[in-house]
């Protein structure tokens, strides 16, 4: 489920930043599972690509 989230971020569909409104939040229970994925795929929680 947590790669299923990660793929909503990245497309801008959901978001783990608590403070955009403009986007439906990833569910808290999966919240920080995503987190981890985006920081280790180089991705901020809005699903934007870092360079790192």
């Amino acid at each position: 489920m947590a790669e299923t989230y990660f793929m909503l971020v990245i497309n801008q569909k959901r978001t783990c930043d608590v403070t955009n409104t403009e986007v439906k939040p990833v569910p808290s229970a999966w919240r920080t599972e995503v987190e981890t994925l985006l920081d280790t795929r180089g991705y901020d929680l809005n699903g934007y690509r870092v360079d790192k």
